[in-house]
């Protein structure tokens, strides 16, 4: 297929949407699929520069890369002018099809008449009701031919809003097997690194504030505190922030600032145990983190990782399988999660089987494999006549009583991501 896929940001950045965009573009092109990658840049400034792109993700495949002068300093605006720019492109109808996680780009390449399909991990009908119409229109157009989702448990969400189960789909992300090379042991990455050589580390990676579950993670080492063989190394602090101001009294608690993507890699190989913060937060309050990307990563190194049995996350980790799940907590609760951490570190052969399980779960998760299903995934629904209209679930009058109680929340509360997961 003659795929064109744009992304609405300036490239380079160390966003993981801009991640999954760039190795998504390249894992297509290397199962055999013509791919143009279209991005913003400044007006007046110059082009993007593919090489500079190409090496800051580390990707090798076939892509065309352009640049437009849709940027602006507000992301918005940004965002509505480069949704302009390539929907009006005559070029734009030479393609079989428009990629995009955007949708206003969507929105726009659909008006213009486009075929498009469409990605991402939100599920916006349940966190922001009052898109739910637009999502309808959009989604249930016959030029969108198909919408995937990073995990099942936002997929659901759309089936509740009339979108015809055969338009939507499941994508897991994935990792590329080279930038996880060269594997290392732990105390190869611990003396590189400047870590205790014993004891056991429990490493988290990522961004470092409250709406990623740290709250959780610090109640626990504040529990752990008397152990001296026990250190939680904490990666991704961009300066002084709430987190790392409530770890400074924590002994055991060590706070590493933001890594590039070898950087992090290191870190994980350090690990004892891997972790995913055992709380709800992330995923119900605050909805910015449904089945994680850094979860691919943490597979790929062949470590035990320690997280929340959150709806997301069974999907991928599957307890005494590839993971130790525990059930998440608000930080008043963290006596049991940390409990059960203690008692995977004290069980060798528990944690070396989670191992084991890692790395058969990540042989089947590479970009390039993502990459092929997609292609095929869009080939069949580019192929796909429209099916009839099935029964509509979806209502004004629930739409509207959703929304008001969103409203109300978000005016009393200061709570403006509704709940999500109503469908699960």
């Amino acid at each position: 297929m003659r795929l064109l896929l744009t992304y609405e940001n300036l490239v380079p950045n160390d966003q993981a949407d801009a991640e999954q965009f760039v190795n998504t573009a390249a894992a297509l092109a290397k199962v055999g699929h013509e791919v143009d990658l279209v991005v913003p840049h400044m007006p007046g400034g110059p082009p993007v520069d593919p090489a500079e792109v190409f090496a800051y993700f580390q990707v090798d495949a076939p892509i065309r890369l352009r640049s437009v002068p849709t940027g602006h300093r507000l992301l918005g605006l940004q965002h509505v002018r480069h949704a302009q720019a390539v929907s009006s492109d005559p070029a734009t109808g030479e393609y079989d099809l428009v990629y995009t996680r955007n949708l206003g780009m969507l929105t726009a390449c659909l008006m213009r008449g486009h075929r498009a399909a469409y990605e991402h991990f939100r599920p916006w009908g349940d966190q922001f009701p009052p898109m739910q119409p637009w999502l309808r229109r959009v989604l249930r157009h016959p030029r969108c031919v198909a919408a995937f989702f990073h995990s099942d448990f936002a997929r659901r969400t759309y089936l509740r809003l009339g979108i015809p189960d055969e338009k939507l789909a499941v994508l897991h992300n994935g990792y590329e097997p080279k930038r996880v090379e060269p594997r290392l042991t732990r105390a190869e990455a611990r003396r590189a690194l400047e870590l205790p050589m014993e004891g056991d580390l429990i490493v988290y990676t990522g961004r470092m504030n409250h709406k990623k579950g740290l709250d959780v993670v610090l109640a626990m080492a504040e529990r752990l505190k008397e152990r001296p063989d026990l250190h939680f190394v904490l990666v991704g602090s961009t300066g002084d922030g709430p987190i790392e101001r409530a770890a400074a009294h924590l002994p055991n608690v060590l706070i590493r600032p933001w890594q590039s993507f070898a950087g992090v890699i290191r870190y994980l190989y350090a690990a004892d145990v891997l972790l995913v913060p055992p709380s709800l937060d992330p995923l119900l309050d605050h909805g910015n983190t449904v089945l994680p990307i850094k979860l691919f990563s943490y597979l790929a190194v062949h470590r035990p990782i320690f997280g929340g049995r959150t709806p997301d996350s069974v999907e991928l980790l599957h307890h005494g399988e590839n993971a130790w799940l525990t059930d998440p907590v608000r930080a008043s609760e963290a006596d049991r999660p940390a409990a059960d951490l203690v008692a995977l570190l004290d069980d060798a052969d528990l944690r070396a089987t989670l191992a084991d399980g890692a790395a058969a779960t990540a042989a089947g998760l590479t970009w390039e494999e993502r990459g092929r299903r997609l292609g095929e995934a869009l080939e069949a629904a580019a192929a796909r006549r429209p099916a009839p209209t099935a029964a509509d679930p979806w209502g004004v009058g629930s739409w509207l009583a959703e929304t008001g109680g969103w409203l109300r929340r978000g005016l009393t509360e200061g709570r403006w991501v509704g709940a999500s997961g109503k469908a699960s």
